[in-house]
C-alpha cells in the first residue's frame, strides 16, 4: 500500500471533502480524486459514501482510516527518531500559539524550555484560524488555541474555561462599577469584541449571548488580539470590551476598571489541539499531566 495515497485517503476523511482536502494539500482536486481511486481499486473496497454536501467514510474507510492514523504516525516517529539520532538528539517542536491565550499559555511553554533547555522551539503566534490551516497542512505538529466547535478530525486536550471579565474604559462610566456589572448592561457601551480573521468563533458566541438575552451591542470594531484591545482602551478609546482573564492583567490598567460580570458564560475554552496522525509530544503532554495550569505558590 502506497503511503502517499494513504495519508491523501486519511486528509480527506479528515476533512469531509476532497475539495477542502486539496486545498490543505496544496494540490489539484483532481489528481487527488484518482489517488483515492486508486487506492479503492487497489483494495477492491468502496471507502467513502456522500452524504448531503459531504463524504464520509464507509465502515471499511473508518477502519482503514484509524489504522492508517497509526501506521503514519508509526512512519513518522520512525523518522523523527532516525533525524533526531543523525542531529544527536536535537529536538524541534513545532507550536501555534493563539493571541487569544498568549498569557494562559505562557508558563506552560516557559516550564517546557525550561526541562528541556536543548530543544528548539518553533512558535508561531497568530490568530486561531491561520492556526488551524497551519495544523492543516502539517506546518505545526500542535496548535495552542480556543477548543475547537467541531470535534471531527482533530485530537484535543481541553482545559477549564477561563473567567469572563469585562474591560470598561473610565471615560464610560461616572463612577466605577460595582463588584460585578450586569452582562446585559454592556450592549448600552460602545463594544470592541475579539474577531477571528474567518470563520466562527467566541465573537459569534458572545453576540448570540446578547440576543438571547434581548440586547442588542453596539459594536465598534472587531479585533484579533486581547492586547491591541487593552492598549486602545488605555490610550483613550471610550469603549469596553469581554475578554478571558487570563489576559487582563488589572494593575497594568491605569485607564480603565476591570470587573467580573453577572451572569457569566462560558466562552473561553484553551485546548491543545493536534490531528489524529500526528503523535502526542510527550515533552509537553508530561507537563499537562503534572497539572496544568500551576497552582500559585
Amino acid at each position: 500500500m502506497d503511503l502517499k495515497r494513504l495519508r491523501y485517503f486519511c486528509r480527506v476523511v479528515e476533512h469531509g471533502s476532497v475539495s477542502k482536502a486539496a486545498k490543505s494539500l496544496n494540490m489539484a482536486q483532481p489528481p487527488l480524486s484518482k489517488r483515492v481511486q486508486e487506492l479503492e481499486e487497489e483494495l477492491q473496497v468502496s471507502l467513502f459514501e456522500r452524504r448531503g454536501n459531504r463524504i464520509e467514510p464507509t465502515e471499511a474507510g473508518f477502519f482503514l482510516y484509524r489504522k492508517g492514523c497509526e501506521i503514519l504516525r508509526q512512519v513518522e516517529d520512525a523518522a523523527r527518531e532516525t533525524t533526531d539520532i543523525a542531529q544527536k538528539n536535537k529536538l524541534e517542536l513545532r507550536i501555534g500559539l493563539t493571541h487569544l491565550y498568549q498569557s494562559y499559555f505562557k508558563p506552560l511553554l516557559l516550564e517546557l524550555y525550561r526541562r528541556h533547555p536543548g530543544t528548539e522551539i518553533n512558535l508561531s503566534v497568530m490568530d486561531s484560524s491561520y492556526l488551524e490551516t497551519l495544523l492543516n497542512e502539517g506546518a505545526i505538529d500542535l496548535a495552542l488555541i480556543q477548543r475547537p466547535y467541531r470535534s471531527e478530525g482533530v485530537d484535543y486536550v481541553s482545559f477549564d474555561p477561563i473567567k469572563l471579565v469585562a474591560v470598561i474604559s473610565k471615560k464610560c462610566l461616572p463612577a466605577p462599577p460595582q463588584k460585578t456589572y450586569d452582562y446585559t448592561a454592556l450592549a448600552a457601551l460602545p463594544l470592541v469584541l475579539l474577531h477571528r480573521a474567518k470563520d466562527s468563533g467566541t465573537y459569534e458566541l458572545l453576540m448570540d449571548l446578547f440576543r438571547k438575552a434581548g440586547a442588542n451591542p453596539k459594536v465598534i470594531m472587531h479585533i484579533t488580539q486581547p492586547g491591541v484591545i487593552l492598549e486602545w482602551l488605555e490610550s483613550g478609546l471610550e469603549a469596553a470590551t469581554l475578554l478571558p482573564s487570563s489576559e487582563v492583567d488589572p494593575d497594568k490598567l491605569s485607564q480603565c476598571y476591570v470587573v467580573d460580570v453577572f451572569p457569566s458564560p462560558q466562552i473561553f475554552y484553551p485546548a491543545l489541539v493536534k490531528l489524529p496522525a500526528t503523535p502526542w509530544l510527550p515533552e509537553i503532554m508530561e507537563i499537562i499531566s503534572r497539572g496544568y495550569p500551576f497552582r500559585a505558590q
